[in-house]
C-alpha cells in the first residue's frame, strides 16, 4: 500500500479527481445561476409602470401574469441565444447594447449645476441659439403684377384716407391680408426672403403708415406696419431655464463622448487593409 502512494502515476490521478471535483463543485453553481430567472419586485414595479405609461391605465392582476410570462420567456430566450452564439456579428444586437451602454453613461454623468458666470459665458458665446428675432405687425395690399398702374393711385388715395377700404384693395390674395407679431422666419416662409428684406428697409418712423411697394415671391404688396419689435439679445433673466437647458446637454454629450473615448481606449484597434499614416 506504501509502494503505491508513493507511485508518481498515483499523484497524478489523485490530483486530477481533485481538480475535476472542484470543477464540477464550481460550473455546477455558475450552472444553477445561469439557469435561474429571477423577476424581483423592483422588476415588478418597472414592468407595471412601463404598462401604465403606454396604456393610460394601471395593470390588474391577470395582465400582471401576462406581462411577467413575457418576460421570463423574453429572458429565457435571450439567454439561449446569446448560449448558441446568435448574439455574435449580429449588427443589430450589437447596436442596441451600444445604445444602452450609451444612456448608462449618460445617466451616470451627474452635472454640477452651473453658476451665473459660466451660463452668462454661454449665453454670449451662442448669440444664434438666444437671439429673440424681429417681429412685425403689418397690414398689405397685393398686387400680383409689378406693372399695375393701381399700385400708386392706390399709394395715394391711402395717403389721404389710410382707413378706406383696402381690403378690398388690389388683388384677391389666397392668404392673409392682416399679420399680428410674425417672426422674421416666418415671414420669409410665407413671402420669401425678398419680402422680409423690402420690410426691414422701411423706415421705422413711417411705421403706421402705408409705404412700397415691396416685392415678394408672390408678386407687389403696400404695406403698413402697425408694430415693430426689433431683433434682440435678452439678458440672461429672460432666458436662463432655456440656457441652462442648452449648457446641460451639451455638457451631457461631452462627458458622455469622453466615457466612451475612455472605453475605446482601453481596446487595441485593428483594421484590416487600413495603412497607417
Amino acid at each position: 500500500m506504501k509502494r503505491w502512494i508513493q507511485e508518481p502515476l498515483v499523484h497524478f490521478v489523485l490530483l486530477a479527481i481533485l481538480i475535476f471535483g472542484a470543477y464540477q463543485v464550481v460550473t455546477s453553481g455558475r450552472s444553477t445561476s445561469d439557469r435561474t430567472i429571477v423577476i424581483t419586485q423592483a422588476d415588478m414595479e418597472r414592468l407595471a409602470s412601463l404598462y401604465a405609461v403606454e396604456s393610460g391605465a394601471l395593470p390588474t392582476e391577470q395582465d400582471m401574469r401576462a406581462i411577467v410570462i413575457d418576460q421570463v420567456q423574453q429572458e429565457a430566450l435571450a439567454r439561449e441565444a446569446a448560449r448558441l452564439g446568435m448574439a455574435e456579428d449580429d449588427t443589430v444586437v450589437q447596436r442596441r447594447l451600444a445604445q444602452k451602454m450609451t444612456f448608462m453613461l449618460s445617466d451616470l454623468g451627474q452635472i454640477k449645476p452651473p453658476s451665473n458666470e459660466i451660463l452668462e459665458t454661454w449665453l454670449t458665446e451662442h448669440p444664434d441659439r438666444f437671439e429673440q428675432p424681429l417681429r412685425l405687425s403689418f397690414d398689405h395690399i397685393y398686387f400680383s403684377s409689378e406693372n399695375d398702374p393701381r399700385i400708386e393711385s392706390s399709394l395715394t388715395e391711402l395717403a389721404e384716407n389710410p382707413d378706406m377700404n383696402w381690403r378690398n384693395t388690389g388683388d384677391p390674395f389666397m392668404l392673409q391680408r392682416r399679420y399680428a407679431d410674425l417672426p422674421d422666419r416666418e415671414i420669409v416662409r410665407l413671402f420669401g426672403g425678398q419680402f422680409l428684406t423690402g420690410l426691414q428697409a422701411l423706415p421705422a418712423d413711417a411705421d403706421g403708415t402705408w409705404q412700397g411697394p415691396v416685392t415678394s415671391a408672390l408678386g407687389t404688396h403696400l404695406v403698413r406696419i402697425t408694430e415693430r419689435a426689433d431683433a434682440r439679445m435678452p439678458p440672461l433673466d429672460e432666458v436662463r431655464a432655456a440656457v441652462l437647458q442648452d449648457w446641460s446637454e451639451t455638457e451631457q454629450r461631452l462627458r458622455t463622448a469622453e466615457e466612451i473615448n475612455a472605453i475605446v481606449d482601453r481596446y487595441e484597434i485593428v483594421i484590416e487593409g487600413a495603412t497607417e499614416n
